[in-house]
């Protein structure tokens, strides 16, 4: 994840506050607690304690048995919803459509769990590169286009933006054999292809 994503993330989730003290989050494909705190702690620190002081209960969900995973379930898997079924306040799930089979399954798994009344958070790749996890299936939608795939339960949209990466950071100089090619991704950025992230926050009714 991105850290202006996050910011993003940060930013959309203040608009809405849980309802009660035992109202929960689904963090979907949340990886580990390492992941999440020390190679990007941006994602701890901008989402996932913005959650947690604002009252939510965070439950990371995710296909690893390890640390800082709280429930292990695979969203991909046509049971996925069975045991949350209709659980979870505020359901998110980054940067996972671009690497799942079957795109309306996981959206449709991810409506079941989430309450009527509730919200569901999604951001996807909206200009980046295949990058293998271990497929990319090639989905860079606007935050229109990933709404679209919730039509029959979605009801309002509160944020939607599509997010411009400005961090050189992000732009790698690579060695190579070549002149100036592995300075590519930084010759981009300097002439404003950035990379960009769909991001979409929006309420359910079913």
């Amino acid at each position: 994840m991105f850290r202006e994503e996050s910011f993003w993330i940060k930013n959309a989730i203040q608009k809405i506050k849980p309802k009660s003290g035992d109202d929960e989050v689904a963090n979907i494909g949340s990886s580990t607690e390492y992941f999440r705190k020390v190679i990007q702690p941006h994602i701890h620190n901008n989402i996932i304690d913005s959650l947690q002081s604002s009252g939510w209960k965070v439950t990371n969900v995710d296909l690893k048995q390890e640390p800082g995973v709280d429930l292990v379930a695979d969203v991909t898997k046509p049971g996925f919803a069975v045991p949350f079924k209709d659980r979870f306040a505020l359901t998110i799930c980054t940067n996972l459509l671009e690497h799942v089979e079957d795109i309306n399954l996981v959206a449709r798994n991810l409506i079941e769990i989430t309450r009527s009344g509730g919200y569901i958070l999604i951001t996807v790749p909206f200009k980046y590169k295949i990058h293998l996890d271990p497929i990319d299936n090639g989905f860079r939608p606007t935050p229109q286009q990933i709404v679209d795939l919730f039509n029959d339960v979605a009801e309002n949209i509160l944020d939607s933006k599509i997010i411009s990466i400005s961090d050189k950071e992000y732009y790698r100089i690579k060695p190579s054999r070549f002149p100036v090619w592995g300075y590519r991704e930084r010759l981009a950025y300097y002439f404003g292809k950035r990379h960009k992230t769909s991001g979409i926050l929006f309420s359910i009714k079913k």
